[in-house]
């Protein structure tokens, strides 16, 4: 349902009203409104599930609006917190009694550059639009009224004027100003100032010298009312030390109009820029963008440090922190990551550089995280954030190598070459002579900041990849020598590590092993890296992968850190048993590198909730490992959430790759056996071509089309087909050319090789038969248990396909079958014709106690006739 209402009209927004009304609870639609003209009103997201715990946030890059409707919304213009606790309330003229906004918030609208909340009274509505600039530190809000008698805001507001934790600055001073119609807050020490004010305030409250009370005991109270259209609006800058207070104020309310066109231009050029996929579904299409624009939100500029990714955005919690907003180099380098997979490979250099400019000079190490308060602090001397954990300086090598990869950036290696091996140096450093494996120094920290160890897995694997990295990267900028003292490193660590990591016993990896060198108990699902670059043998990687795959990691939202029954488990905890989004995400990724596509996108689809949990087309941190519920400590807009799903999207469910440096695609998609076409456009050659991509699949084969506006490249074609299907004849823009079969365990593609011209192209690859698997994936529920089924393997031995899964005990639950081919027996399962081609292959309950056995494994075979 589309619809298109203006703010300032009274009988049309009723009628918007009653409309919306209509809609189910929570329900995502794609909206037109005629105000602020969106770039893309496909992007507008809306829900009537206020909450009280509703996340918004609308974000500039040196300011920010965010928080719930129950506790008040915070303002900040970095590194200061201006405001807390905002609230209103509205009244008509000449009364005493007021309804609490929160109270009627009755519907948020999410765009990609504001936020707008209606409220809905008993004979009027409220639209109230949080605006950000995109580069000023300030912010605007403003409320349009339709009342037939008119309609006053009550505002109350905690005045702050204080740094981010853990800086603070004294000697906060609060005051009217009538020439500005506004307050300034103002400190003595700096001479900063903020100004908190509108030309529609009719009334406030005097701040009083009051011995009993100080300035952040005292909040400030005013009422806006509306011009004769119906509109008041409240204006918000922090101003450079010892300047007018009101001149960036004065500039807000002047510009304003240009300042939201402004917003708009850049979010129509950043969609323009960035990787466009577009599928049969369109709330995946919306998921896909909007992670793409979180990456966008998370880009802040910080006047004393400099413009980088910040890890996400909550409210503070007991300090002036709004959660992860500020700078950690391990966020940011898993964001570049997401960023050279979006299309944005400049954004990625630009934050490459970010960490680079606080590299330690004397170790080479790369840092851990950065306040934004740090220009006022001696924050490396004093506090013990900075330089505290070895992990992300492996972390950042493999990142800078595929950023030149993905873009053909040799100059960038060369140009920081020096950096680049002082990092690989203290990378060294940490390495104990004996294996060949990082050691975690007694005084730093692994990936695992909860447990204190002597090494890790995930430490490991990174060496790995960052001696990988590195020889690639010494080899570009010409050192042959050292790239080989790396390729030696990186076989040495390749022996090692089944060695040190397999527990034979449990058939399981060991995650680490503690300070006195016992192994750790707890049966992690991490690190994936391990299973994509292929650490251990293929056998205990499929045994691995079948527990992994299980009930006991597997809920309907994601995998679990560490899976039921293990030692250490707690579903309620943050690291022992709580569901990460990034995490679950490159769990996909191994699944699919492994060649277990059916579990791979049913784990995928297991994300696509969470971008309507809570701040809509945003991802939270972690979920609950027990129950659909966001974990007490996770953060609602987190920046490596919606990089780890672009990941997982990109590189997995669509297949793609990019090596620039010798013009080489891959392109292997993995779709849902009902998508039957696939586009992307805004794909990168070699950093700055691009070509656009679609799919079409039908019962006799798949047509794929490119379209390439830079020079040739050569393109490896490997989509999945049915399992057992035969291939026919392939042409390639009139020609036929070879087209080959890759049979795997549980997944069978086709292999292509292309030349692809400048220019329009087109492959036609025929084929028939076969047989596809995919599950339903049930839409989970707040306060509900994990009720869908799980897959561990899918396999076609002739005509005779086996499925093994976990599935619930006392429910029914399903799966589909698409085939042409006539089921002659099934064991283990009943099946039922839904349509043509397609069959439900039903897995009934077995009444046993829920609490006790909430899943059994269970097998079905499906035998078709010949």
């Amino acid at each position: 349902m589309q619809l298109r209402h203006s703010l300032h009209i009274a009988t049309t927004l009723i009628a918007v009203v009653v409309a919306s009304l209509l809609l189910p609870t929570s329900q995502l639609v794609a909206q037109n409104n005629s105000v602020g003209k969106p770039s893309n009103p496909d992007l507008m997201l809306e829900t009537e599930a206020v909450g009280p715990q509703r996340f918004i946030a609308a974000h500039g890059r040196r300011a920010l609006i965010d928080g719930y409707a129950t506790s008040g919304l915070e303002v900040w213009a970095y590194p200061f917190q201006i405001l807390s606790g905002y609230r209103i309330a509205f009244r008509a003229p000449g009364t005493s009694t007021s309804i609490n906004g929160s109270e009627i918030l009755s519907r948020v609208i999410y765009e990609p550059t504001s936020i707008t909340r209606v409220y809905v009274g008993p004979d009027f509505i409220v639209h109230e639009k949080l605006f950000v600039p995109l580069n000023l530190a300030g912010a605007i809000v403003t409320y349009s009224i339709a009342c037939s008698h008119g309609l006053e805001i009550d505002v109350n507001a905690m005045p702050v004027l204080n740094l981010m934790w853990p800086a603070a600055i004294g000697g906060q001073s609060v005051a009217w100003n009538p020439a500005l119609s506004a307050f300034v807050f103002s400190e003595p020490a700096n001479g900063y100032s903020a100004t908190v004010g509108s030309p529609q305030i009719v009334a406030h409250d005097d701040i009083e010298n009051d011995t009993t009370r100080g300035v952040s005991d005292t909040g400030v109270a005013f009422t806006l009312r509306a011009d004769s259209k119906g509109a008041a609006g409240l204006y918000v800058a922090l101003n450079s030390p010892h300047t007018d207070p009101g001149m960036f104020f004065n500039r807000l309310m002047r510009d304003h109009q240009q300042l939201e066109a402004d917003a708009e231009t850049h979010q129509a050029e950043y969609e323009n820029q960035v990787l466009r996929v577009e599928t049969p579904d369109i709330h995946v299409n919306q998921a896909i963008a909007w992670a793409e624009i979180a990456l966008d939100q998370a880009w802040v500029c910080n006047p004393d440090l400099g413009c980088g990714f910040v890890a996400g955005y909550g409210p503070s919690r007991g300090a002036r922190r709004p959660q992860y907003d500020w700078f950690f180099a391990g966020d940011g380098l898993i964001a570049a990551d997401a960023s050279m997979t979006a299309g944005n490979p400049e954004r990625a250099r630009e934050e490459l550089e970010f960490i680079l400019h606080y590299q330690d000079a004397k170790t080479g190490m790369i840092w851990h995280e950065l306040s934004q308060s740090a220009g006022f602090l001696d924050w490396v001397g004093k506090y013990p954030y900075m330089f505290v954990h070895v992990d992300i300086t492996f972390q950042f090598l493999g990142t800078l190598a595929r950023y030149v990869s993905t873009t053909g950036d040799i100059d960038f290696a060369r140009k920081h070459w020096s950096a680049i091996a002082a990092a690989y140096h203290y990378c060294e450093s940490v390495i104990d002579p004996a294996t060949g494996l990082p050691r975690i120094p007694a005084n730093k920290e692994g990936g695992n900041e909860q447990d204190r160890m002597s090494d890790d897995l995930g430490l490991s694997t990174s060496w790995v990849d960052a001696t990988s990295a590195f020889a690639q990267l010494a080899t570009l900028s010409g050192y042959a020598d050292l790239a080989q003292h790396a390729k030696d490193a990186n076989d040495r660590a390749r022996s090692s590590i089944p060695n040190r990591y397999w527990d034979a016993q449990h058939s399981f990896w060991i995650s680490g092993h503690t300070m006195s060198g016992q192994a750790m108990p707890e049966r992690r699902s991490s690190p994936t890296e391990a299973l994509t670059l292929n650490l251990f043998s293929p056998e205990q990687s499929s045994t691995v992968l079948d527990q992994i795959t299980s009930s006991s990691f597997q809920t309907d939202w994601g995998t679990r850190g560490i899976g039921t029954g293990s030692a250490g488990f707690d579903p309620e905890s943050y690291a022992k048993g709580s569901i990460s989004a990034l995490h679950t995400g490159g769990i996909t990724q191994a699944l699919w590198s492994a060649h277990r596509p059916v579990a791979a996108l049913a784990v995928w689809r297991a994300l696509l909730p969470w971008a309507s949990f809570d701040s809509l087309g945003h991802i939270h941190e972690v979920l609950a490992g027990n129950f659909y519920r966001a974990q007490v400590e996770s953060v609602p807009e987190q920046t490596w959430s919606s990089a780890g799903f672009i990941d997982a999207t990109i590189h997995g469910l669509l297949g793609i790759q990019v090596d620039a440096i010798p013009r080489h695609l891959v392109f292997a998609p993995r779709i849902p056996a009902e998508w039957n076409d696939v586009s992307i456009a805004h794909l990168r050659i070699a950093g700055v071509s691009e070509a656009s991509l679609s799919l079409h699949r039908t019962t006799t084969g798949i047509t794929f089309n490119i379209d390439n506006h830079g020079d040739a490249f050569r393109c490896d074609f490997n989509p999945e087909l049915a399992l057992g299907v035969r291939l026919g004849d392939a042409t390639f823009n009139g020609r036929k050319i070879s087209a080959t079969i890759e049979q795997h365990e549980q997944e069978t593609d086709a292999h292509v090789v292309l030349e692809v011209p400048r220019g329009k192209s087109e492959l036609r690859v025929d084929s028939s038969g076969g047989v596809r698997v995919s599950t339903i994936p049930p839409t989970p529920h707040i306060g509900e248990v994990s009720r869908g089924l799980h897959i561990i393997g899918v396999h076609l031995d002739g005509r005779a396909l086996t499925i093994d899964a976990d599935v619930p005990s006392t429910t029914e639950s399903y799966l589909q079958l698409q085939t042409v081919w006539t089921i002659a027996t099934t064991q283990g399962a009943i099946a039922s014709s839904e349509s043509m081609g397609t069959t439900r292959l039903t897995f009934t309950a077995t009444g046993e106690e829920a609490y006790a056995n909430p899943y059994r494994r269970a097998r079905a075979i499906v035998e078709f006739k010949p």
